[in-house]
């Protein structure tokens, strides 16, 4: 087949998918597709190719723009009278593979864009509330990002940074799922929050249920993730409201349970940051998203000291001095960052 003939089947598979799309067809129209179609292998397969491009354009085929040069389409080809005489007919054709292109081309860039999704992002000290598209509520912490992609059979969103609390709208047929490096939460209608610390993934819910899942080797689905002294139990059994996951970074280790209090838990969706026996680590690292100032310890015993309290998200000051109030620690200028760490002696 030529490169001609070959675009003289697109611009006419164009054209039929046009017609197609518009109702059923007279009986003369229905010999004329069958007849070309039987013309050569290459017009059935053009009609194919141009077809499952539509199918694949799904609800986006139905915006205004969309609608509108469809209409083109079919008011172009109704002119083109199946007794006009051929050139008459090849133009109309030409007319209506152009205007189809553009559609189709509108179309697949519509897809292109939702299958990358929207990224939301907030910044040092930032805090943000989205309604996404199907009633559910996301509220991002300060310094965090979650990636949405939304279509017609699934809900799929990807915390890349930071932390976030989801508010699922009910949706059976559309599973909702958060993506947290190699964890996956899944929910059908529930109130949860996820947040990526260097150390361990922490999964707090505070109504409904969940499933937890992580990776597995390439070849299998994802598994549950397990407990800590309960090998053969899912952690989600366990995972009630007011109860926290937490899903150490290490492929070894197995996540723990944790109680939390809903509210004092979700207080950073207030401006304020509470600290029940958190890991000095831990604290730093919400400490740090609201300030420029970044916060460090000396080492490994430092940041495992234990710290509780409720602090203004972003004053970083009044966090540096209690801390080292209560465990006599030095604090020490670098540059634009604080390194904390014992006392000398």
């Amino acid at each position: 087949m030529s490169g001609q003939e070959a675009r003289n089947a697109r611009e006419r598979a164009a054209a039929w998918l046009m017609r197609l799309q518009d109702g059923p067809m007279t009986l003369e129209e229905e010999l004329e597709l069958e007849l070309w179609l039987e013309a050569a292998p290459h017009n059935r397969a053009a009609l194919t190719a141009l077809a499952r491009a539509w199918r694949l354009a799904g609800e986006a085929a139905d915006l205004p723009m969309l609608v509108s040069a469809r209409a083109d389409a079919l008011t172009a080809l109704s002119k083109a009278s199946p007794h006009a005489p051929s050139p008459h007919r090849r133009r109309a054709y030409y007319a209506v593979a152009a205007i189809a292109a553009c559609l189709l081309l509108v179309v697949m860039v519509a897809i292109h864009l939702q299958g990358r999704g929207e990224t939301y992002r907030t910044a040092i000290g930032e805090r943000r509330i989205i309604a996404l598209a199907d009633g559910s509520r996301l509220s991002l912490d300060a310094a965090s990002a979650v990636e949405v992609r939304y279509d017609g059979e699934r809900r799929a969103l990807r915390l890349l940074s930071g932390r976030a609390r989801f508010e699922v709208a009910k949706d059976p047929r559309r599973p909702f799922t958060v993506s947290a490096g190699d964890r996956m939460v899944v929910a059908t209608g529930t109130a949860f929050s996820v947040e990526l610390l260097r150390a361990e993934t922490r999964v707090v819910l505070y109504e409904g249920s969940v499933a937890v899942l992580e990776d597995g080797p390439a070849n299998q689905a994802p598994r549950h993730v397990m407990l800590q002294g309960k090998a053969s139990a899912p952690a989600e059994r366990a995972l009630v409201p007011n109860t926290a996951l937490v899903i150490p970074a290490s492929p070894k280790a197995l996540a723990r349970l944790e109680g939390v209090d809903g509210v004092r838990s979700a207080s950073w969706e207030q401006g304020q940051l509470v600290f029940s026996d958190e890991p000095l680590g831990v604290a730093i690292e919400r400490i740090n998203r609201y300030s420029a100032t970044k916060l460090s310890t000396d080492g490994p015993a430092t940041a495992a000291l234990p710290v509780s309290g409720t602090f203004n998200a972003g004053d970083t000051d009044a966090f540096v001095d209690g801390v080292a109030t209560l465990y006599g620690l030095r604090r020490r200028q670098d540059g634009d960052a604080i390194l904390l760490g014992p006392a000398r002696r």
